[in-house]
């Protein structure tokens, strides 16, 4: 039986401005572990000579153009990259774990998505998730924690009260908005030992993953591992053909704007969520109002 040829894998940033963050994301990343990706490239919205120097300085290929949002910038992106997957990243998302776990684990989400397991991956950490991340706050709005699990970090979710209990109240708001409560049964994950328990119907555990149906979770845009076929054949122009109502900050378009609606939770895409391993961080202030960053909840 003929052995299936290796696949390449690229590492992508798409970045505009924000110079001091991505300086930060680009230190994070070793030399080894950079090694292990077949093309590494940086695209820049409204390319300046700073970003072709920070380029350089760190010796990354680049290319950019004229500044089209998140979901020109991710067209633009995956359109420079020439592997079979791309793990596509901003400018805030630093590593967050050591390379022989990093390497081990991008090869094996690839692996699973080669052999029919999953469409996508989340790469995103499941527990040091960064700043800006509320699916946890979300889940607790409708579900009560059964078996905490003991990575469960729970200053990483800022200076939120979390309300682990299963009350009166969320086991009514489950029986009058049973779509809502489908949707967030997927972000379990990001706090029970082993969703896969909870919520069988909607999550399944594979090796050290975990793999959740669409109809479940919301699709991001950061972090994401996927065939570059797929993200330029089906998720750009499902975007491209589907412009939300909602726009982004600065008028353009999102993919998670376009994405999340009757489409993505119909479709029965397999989502792969394991321990992670990019957070999110930025050191140049936020887009988010009344941001404060991850650093300034921990102390």
């Amino acid at each position: 039986m003929p052995q299936k040829s290796k696949k390449t894998i690229g590492l992508g940033i798409l970045s505009w401005k924000a110079h001091d963050t991505l300086r930060k994301s680009l230190e994070s990343y070793s030399q080894e572990f950079l090694k292990s990706f077949d093309q590494t490239l940086i695209y820049f919205s409204d390319i300046s000579d700073e970003d072709r120097k920070i380029a350089a300085e760190f010796g990354w290929e680049f290319a950019g153009g004229p500044n089209e949002g998140i979901a020109g910038g991710m067209k633009r992106l995956s359109e420079n990259l020439k592997t079979d997957y791309i793990l596509l990243l901003q400018n805030d998302n630093p590593i967050c774990e050591g390379d022989g776990f990093s390497i081990n684990y991008i090869k094996k989400a690839v692996e699973l998505m080669e052999n029919g397991d999953a469409n996508l991956a989340r790469m995103r950490h499941r527990w040091k998730v960064g700043e800006g991340f509320a699916d946890v706050t979300k889940y607790l709005k409708y579900y009560g924690v059964q078996n905490k699990s003991n990575n469960f970090i729970v200053e990483e979710h800022g200076s939120r009260s979390l309300d682990y209990s299963d009350g009166f109240g969320k086991k009514i708001k489950r029986m009058l908005k049973p779509n809502n409560a489908k949707r967030f049964k997927g972000r379990s994950v990001f706090i029970e030992e082993n969703p896969e328990n909870i919520h069988p119907d909607v999550i399944e555990r594979k090796d050290d993953f975990l793999i959740i149906d669409s109809s479940a979770i919301d699709f991001t845009d950061q972090c994401l591992l996927i065939s570059r076929d797929m993200w330029l054949n089906v998720f750009v122009p499902f975007v491209e053909n589907n412009p939300a109502s909602t726009r982004s900050s600065n008028g353009f378009q999102a993919p998670e704007l376009c994405i999340n609606g009757p489409w993505w939770r119909n479709s029965g895409f397999k989502i792969l969520q394991g321990q992670g391993v990019f957070t999110h961080v930025r050191y140049d202030g936020s887009f988010r109002e009344n941001h404060h960053t991850l650093q300034e909840d921990q102390k």
